[in-house]
C-alpha cells in the first residue's frame, strides 16, 4: 500500500464520482479506477460501492477513508517536521554539562541560541564529565560541556574555555589575608574535593597541583556539587579548589585566593565534546555560540 493510493482513495471518498476525483488528481478516469481495485484487492475488502447512484462507501470504505486522511495528515506533519528540521529552524538539542559550566560559558551560549532558534526544544542534562562521554557514544545528548574532558574515539573535543584555578576558604584561615597562596602552604589543611566517580578528571587535575608542589594532599570531603563543598569551606572544614569563573560570583562567607608558586601557571579547561560524524544542523548552530579558548 502506498501513500498515492491513500490519496486517490480519500479524493474519491469526498467527490464520490470518479470524473471529478480525477480531474483533482490530474489522472484518467482509468487510472483512478485501477488504482482503487488494485487498493481494495490488497486489503480484501470493497470500499466503494460501484452499483449506487450516486457513488456511496461502504461500511468498511468509510472506516478506511477515516484511518486513511490520519495517514495521509500525520505523513504530512512528518514531511513539514522533517524539512523544518533539516533547515534548523525546529527540532531539538541534548547537552549534557557540568555544574561549573553554568558559571560561565553556558548561560551567553544558551540565550544567545535561543534567541536565534526559538522552536528548537534545549534538552539540559546536568552530569559529570566522565559520564558525559558515555552519553555521547549512546547518542544520548549531541554535545557535551565538560570540565578536563578527555578526548574519544569518533569524537571532537574542542576548548572553550581556559582558566587559572582559585583555592576558596573562610574567611577565618589563617592565609585568608594573603593575595596569592601557594599550595605548599596548604599541607596541613583539610582538601574537600569533587568526586562520585572513580576517574574524576577534575580531582585527579586538583591532586596533580599538590604533587607538583611536592605535597600530599589531605581529602577531607568528597561532595558531588560546587555548592556543597563551598558550603563547607565556609563551615572551616576545610578548602576547596575552583575556577575564576565560579570564584567570579563570589559569597560573604567564602574568600578565593589565586596560588603561587608551583602549578601556580596551570589552567582548567572547559570544553565541548560532540560526535565528529553528527550532522545536526542544531548542534552546530549552537557550537557557533560558543566561544573558542
Amino acid at each position: 500500500m502506498n501513500l498515492r493510493a491513500l490519496q486517490c482513495f480519500v479524493v474519491l471518498a469526498e467527490e464520490l464520482n470518479f470524473s471529478r476525483a480525477a480531474a483533482r488528481l490530474y489522472i484518467a478516469q482509468p487510472a483512478l479506477s485501477q488504482q482503487i481495485r488494485s487498493l481494495e484487492e490488497r486489503m480484501g475488502a470493497q470500499l466503494v460501492d460501484r452499483g449506487s447512484r450516486p457513488l456511496r462507501l461502504t461500511e468498511a470504505g468509510s472506516y478506511f477513508c477515516i484511518e486513511a486522511r490520519q495517514i495521509l495528515k500525520s505523513c504530512e506533519q512528518a514531511t513539514l517536521g522533517a524539512q523544518a528540521i533539516a533547515s534548523g529552524t525546529h527540532g531539538w538539542l541534548n547537552i549534557g554539562f557540568t555544574r561549573s559550566a553554568m558559571y560561565s560559558v553556558l548561560p551567553p551560549a544558551l540565550k544567545a541560541f535561543h534567541a536565534a532558534y526559538p522552536k528548537v526544544e534545549l534538552k539540559l542534562q546536568e552530569m559529570l564529565t566522565e559520564v558525559q562521554s558515555e552519553a555521547l557514544r549512546d547518542a544520548r545528548i549531541h554535545v557535551g560541556i565538560g570540565r578536563q574532558a578527555r578526548k574519544m574515539l569518533d569524537c571532537t573535543t574542542r576548548p572553550v574555555l581556559y582558566e587559572k584555578m582559585m583555592v576558596a576558604m573562610a574567611p577565618e584561615h589563617a592565609m585568608a589575608r594573603r593575595k596569592k597562596v601557594a599550595i605548599a602552604d596548604l599541607a596541613e589543611t583539610p582538601l574537600i574535593t569533587y568526586s562520585g566517580y572513580p576517574s574524576s578528571q577534575f580531582t585527579r587535575f586538583v591532586e596533580s597541583l599538590y604533587l607538583d608542589a611536592g605535597v600530599t594532599p589531605r581529602i577531607a570531603q568528597e561532595c558531588h556539587e560546587i555548592q556543597t563543598a563551598l558550603a563547607l569551606v565556609a563551615a572551616g572544614l576545610g578548602v576547596a579548589f575552583v575556577g575564576e569563573s565560579v570564584a567570579m560570583l563570589g559569597r560573604p562567607d567564602i574568600v578565593y585566593k589565586h596560588l603561587s608558586g608551583p602549578g601556580s601557571a596551570q589552567v582548567s579547561t572547559l570544553s565541548a565534546s560532540f560526535r565528529s560524524d553528527d550532522a545536526s544542523p542544531h548542534l552546530q548552530a549552537f557550537l557557533e555560540f560558543l566561544p573558542e579558548a
